[in-house]
């Protein structure tokens, strides 16, 4: 390290290519990364970075450093070698950072998570792949399903090799307006996950098109479509449906439902815990724990309106 000097660019491909030189292929292994990940010598094509993180069985534990930091491509990376990132703004707590950065390295991950939901129809579930979790780390998933009635919903994974299972019954009710804002945010982490994909593999006419489909139908801005901001007067003379001011309305309503009830425990695995322990904390010890997951099963059966978009040229 004391030969390599500090010059005019950041060579982050050539960086982590030496940080594999000397890892054996057949055997896990560790790199930590701190870096604000702005490559801009030699190598910078992210797909590149993503194939040569998968060449060796590491896990990179990345410290992304500063409010400009490149965060896709470090994000990228991590989530291929089934490590972990750890974003630190220009005003965090360094030793917070550090002790979190601690305790997720020095506990046991759940790793090869699958999740399985028996007794109603599910898809669209996002993310796709969830990989591997660590200490502190919550799992959020979002989805559509159909029917109503008990499922069992169970999550599988591997501490050390050794198969670990958390399961539960839960209800899934028929239909709900108490959180009409899932549906977005189902569709913003579903344009992620195809946005992420094509950044890795190359762009994809289907996938380009389902974004686009996505982002006109749930109202967001994406690399394909951007938002209109009229008059209101514009909207009559051209004649535009404002489909997404009924969605708004919605969304509001229900924020004012919920904050006029007094705080009550929403958890839907009441009667048949999911998990019994504690969430983990800095200053306890042990494995992984159930604490460290939050399941989130979100109803999307719900149909709103629509933001005013327009594709973009290009």
């Amino acid at each position: 390290m004391a030969q390599i000097q500090p010059d005019q660019g950041t060579n982050l491909y050539s960086g982590v290519q030496k940080a594999l030189t000397g890892i054996d292929a057949d055997r896990t292994s560790a790199i930590v990364l701190v870096t604000d990940g702005v490559a801009n010598v030699g190598e910078t094509r992210q797909r590149k970075f993503i194939e040569l993180i998968r060449k060796k069985d590491i896990r990179l534990f990345t410290f992304i450093m500063g409010n400009s930091a490149n965060r896709p491509l470090l994000q990228a990376m991590t989530k291929a070698s089934n490590g972990f990132a750890l974003n630190v703004s220009n005003s965090d707590d360094i030793v917070g950072k550090i002790l979190e950065a601690t305790s997720k390295v020095t506990h046991e991950s759940l790793h090869g998570v699958k999740l399985s939901i028996k007794g109603v129809k599910t898809a669209d579930l996002t993310p796709k792949t969830i990989g591997s979790l660590y200490r502190g780390q919550q799992l959020v998933v979002f989805g559509h399903y159909w029917g109503d009635g008990l499922a069992d919903i169970r999550l599988h994974g591997k501490i050390s090799g050794q198969p670990k299972d958390y399961s539960t019954r839960i209800e899934f009710p028929a239909s709900t307006r108490l959180n009409p804002e899932l549906e977005r945010l189902w569709a913003y982490a579903a344009i992620e996950d195809m946005q992420g994909e094509m950044v890795d593999f190359g762009e994809d006419a289907d996938l380009k098109q389902a974004i686009v489909d996505l982002s006109l139908e749930y109202g967001l801005v994406t690399d394909y479509t951007s938002m209109v901001v009229v008059r209101n007067e514009v909207f009559d003379a051209l004649g535009i449906k404002r489909l997404n001011k009924k969605r708004l309305e919605i969304e509001t309503q229900a924020q004012q439902q919920r904050a006029s009830q007094p705080i009550s425990n929403n958890r839907a695995d009441s009667a048949q815990p999911m998990f019994n322990s504690n969430r983990p904390s800095h200053g306890g010890g042990g494995s992984f724990q159930g604490g460290l997951l939050a399941l989130m099963l979100i109803l999307l059966g719900l149909k709103l309106g629509k933001e005013v978009m327009i594709r973009k040229a290009r």
